[in-house]
């Protein structure tokens, strides 16, 4: 869990406990994935399960582990 937490605040850049949509774009990014900005919205709102706009440690961890 401990990676998963690095990981999840490596890709927090603003430190505010979650990750919008900016921040993720940059993660999917830093995993080579070249989406269109649709397809980060996509990805985005599959992530964010409960469609606060963000995402927070828990639906992280669970896409984490279930990527």
């Amino acid at each position: 869990m401990a990676e998963i937490r690095e990981a999840f605040d490596r890709y927090d850049r603003d430190g505010d406990g979650s990750i919008n949509i900016d921040e993720f774009a940059g993660l999917l990014a830093a995993f080579g994935e070249d989406l269109s900005a649709d397809e980060q919205l996509l990805a985005f709102d599959a992530t964010d399960r409960d469609a606060d706009g963000v995402i927070d440690f828990e639906e992280f961890a669970s896409w984490w582990t279930d990527s």
